[in-house]
């Protein structure tokens, strides 16, 4: 019962306190209002100090945020782009016009090899992507998007031939409505030889 009395008596001062602190200083003072109460704060010392830095460094750290996301999302379709790259080089070199064989060969190869690399990278959007095929090291396509097909190419993926896969995707880079056009992500396959089936 003794401690119930001290807590409350400990209560009731700090109510007091608390009041007294926020009254006006005079007792026929108005109540200042909230912009009165700013305008003192930023008369006084070094309160308002602290107020003008933040407002200082926010656009900056905002910035730096914003450019955080988009390194982290540009790594992530790169990611993608080099695992689909990848994949449809596999595709190529294990099922590309190897055997000689028109029936069991690839009547268009550059459209099998983009519907494999598609399957692999569901994250990224098929009509932005440029493939770049370089058979014995010479390209002979360049396609974008679904129009990535080549089937009068078909006789030129042969067994024995070296190919690369090179893909090109528009990168996500900007600063706040300035969008910079020429940032692109580039992945080209490692250059693989044709085997026969």
């Amino acid at each position: 019962m003794k401690r119930l009395s001290k807590l409350q008596g400990r209560a009731l001062k700090f109510a007091r306190d608390f009041c007294r602190a926020t009254a006006p200083g005079r007792a026929g003072a108005r109540a200042l209002s909230t912009g009165s109460r700013l305008r003192a704060c930023l008369r006084s010392g070094g309160e308002g100090q602290s107020l003008v830095e933040f407002a200082l460094v926010l656009p900056v750290l905002a910035m730096l945020l914003t450019g955080v996301f988009w390194v982290g999302i540009n790594i992530c379709n790169y990611m993608a782009l080099n695992n689909a790259v990848e994949l449809g080089a596999r595709y190529l070199k294990i099922e590309g016009n190897t055997s000689g064989n028109i029936a069991t060969d690839l009547a268009d190869p550059c459209l099998s090899v983009f519907q494999q690399m598609m399957g692999a990278s569901s994250s990224l959007n098929a009509d932005n992507i440029t493939v770049a095929y370089k058979l014995n090291g010479s390209t002979i396509e360049t396609l974008k998007g679904s129009a990535n097909t080549c089937p009068s190419e078909s006789d030129n993926f042969s067994a024995g031939g070296t190919f690369q896969i090179v893909a090109t995707y528009p990168c996500i880079a900007g600063v706040y409505g300035v969008n910079l056009s020429a940032c692109k992500l580039v992945v080209s396959s490692v250059p693989q030889t044709m085997t026969p089936n």
